[in-house]
């Protein structure tokens, strides 16, 4: 795992009040030679106001100053709310022991005497900002803990997996102050779909290209954590660089939901630039997360499946099992909602219905399994010859029927004609020297007087029938 960030100290900003500019430049020298990131103010206004923007770790603070002394500074900073309590120390030419008691009892965390011993003040600083560190793992672990205690209260709270989830990525968003936050179920190698998104809650089940997020797919393979600090310069993203110039300033940490040593997602997380990486403890805590939101993704995954069965079995039940067209009951189905519109909307409805000729010689010569073959590659052809829109449906054992809407009489004609030369011209898997023909009957509305889609019906049969009696292999029309 990279860019994990060991127990170092995070925060090493040290504010420096004091009216001196003397005194500010010994110290400014000492603590830039030590490593630390200093700051000055001249005087307790100035101080307060830098403490509460820019949250030092420590403040070395003069007692004299113009205006507000040091004890109403300390006094003060004591007062402002901070996500973490930064260290006071008093640097002070007074070295009575009332003024060291006052100070450390109006919030001082210490009080070095002028002049100072340098490796002693460097001492005392790194004792203060160790104290100041534990401090801050306190309250991370305090904020961890009451997010852990809020999801596993939602995970309790209800079945709906959507629910649980999107309370996971905002409570996690605001624990590691995420630009994004989001959980990815795993499909397939190249396929995942984002469940659930911080950034933007109408994010639902959001298919997502894999072979685009290098970094996802490592931790697919290696079902470990993984942290990037620089995510645009890592070697790892170097074939989709060109892709994430935008994420410029980012870092990521990717943890897998794993069970059964598969892995069924991640939780990804997307921060501004982590200069010292993640820490051991927001690793950990990520992972009892990604942990907890288990049986969530799990149920996702279930349900996605049997929604899948679902549509599958209802998709089934008005199809053809033979052709894959759709049934005879679809076809009556389907016939009266475009019947019902175009009488709505005065628009024109068509109908052809198709009959193969002489199919009993086909079955009795060559035998039902190629006879099925013929009806399968009839089917694909007429499927493949006719619109989007148009209705193809086997409508009897071997008669087809095509529904189209917003089509003229002529309309009709025509596509019948054309379907009819296709399937008389095509060559048939198992045949010798038969040609299959087609005798097909035309119905239009309003061309033809129909009250129903039943009289639509019923005309293009007589006119389906009129084909045969007139020696098959043509299109006939319904009687005006």
């Amino acid at each position: 795992m990279e860019d994990l960030k060991n127990n170092t100290l995070r925060n090493k900003r040290i504010l420096i009040i004091d009216d001196n500019l003397t005194n500010k430049a010994i110290l400014e020298d000492l603590l830039d030679a030590g490593g630390y990131e200093t700051r000055h103010a001249m005087d307790g206004i100035e101080g307060l106001h830098t403490v509460f923007e820019w949250k030092p770790a420590a403040v070395l603070l003069d007692l004299v100053m113009p205006g507000m002394d040091g004890l109403e500074v300390c006094r003060k900073i004591r007062e402002i709310s901070l996500p973490v309590r930064p260290s006071v120390l008093i640097v002070s030419v007074k070295d009575g022991k009332d003024t060291i008691v006052e100070a450390l009892s109006t919030g001082a965390d210490d009080f070095i005497v002028k002049p100072f011993n340098e490796s002693e003040l460097l001492a005392r600083v790194r004792a203060q900002l160790r104290i100041n560190e534990f401090y801050r793992e306190l309250e991370e672990d305090k904020r961890t803990l009451e997010t852990i205690v809020d999801i596993t209260g939602a995970l309790s709270a209800t079945l709906d997996s959507s629910e649980v989830l999107s309370v996971i990525v905002n409570k996690v968003a605001a624990v590691m102050e995420a630009v994004r936050c989001s959980i990815v179920l795993i499909v397939k190698d190249d396929e995942g779909y984002v469940l659930a998104s911080h950034e933007d809650p109408s994010v639902r089940e959001l298919r997502i290209d894999l072979s685009r997020y290098p970094e996802i797919k490592e931790v697919i393979s290696k079902k470990v954590p993984l942290a990037l600090g620089d995510i645009t310069n890592h070697p790892l993203m170097s074939g989709v660089k060109k892709n994430i110039k935008e994420l410029e300033g980012m870092s990521v940490l990717i943890v897998p939901i794993v069970f059964n040593d598969e892995v069924l997602g991640t939780l990804f997380l997307r921060t501004r630039r982590r200069e010292g990486g993640y820490t051991r403890t927001e690793i950990d805590f990520c992972r009892v997360v990604a942990n907890s939101s288990f049986h969530a993704l799990k149920n996702a995954r279930l349900f996605e499946k049997i929604s899948m069965e679902k549509d599958y079995l209802k998709e089934m039940a008005v199809r053809d099992q033979l052709t894959s067209l759709y049934n005879h009951n679809f076809f009556y189905s389907r016939l009266d909602e475009e019947f019902e519109r175009a009488v709505r909307y005065e628009t024109p409805l068509s109908l052809i219905l198709m009959d193969i000729d002489n199919f009993k010689n086909i079955n009795d010569t060559y035998g039902h399994r190629v006879g099925d073959t013929v009806l399968r590659e009839i089917a694909a052809m007429i499927k493949k010859g006719v619109r989007k829109t148009d209705v193809v449906a086997r409508y009897g054992g071997e008669e087809f029927a095509v529904i189209l809407p917003h089509t003229l009489l002529k309309g009709a004609v025509d596509e019948a004609e054309r379907l009819r030369e296709i399937i008389e011209s095509h060559v048939y898997a198992g045949l010798v020297t038969e040609k299959i023909t087609m005798s097909i009957g035309v119905a239009s509305y309003p061309q033809k007087a129909s009250i129903n889609s039943g009289d639509l019906v019923n005309h293009a049969d007589n006119a389906l029938y009129k084909a045969k009696w007139s020696g098959k292999n043509c299109v006939k029309v319904a009687d005006p």
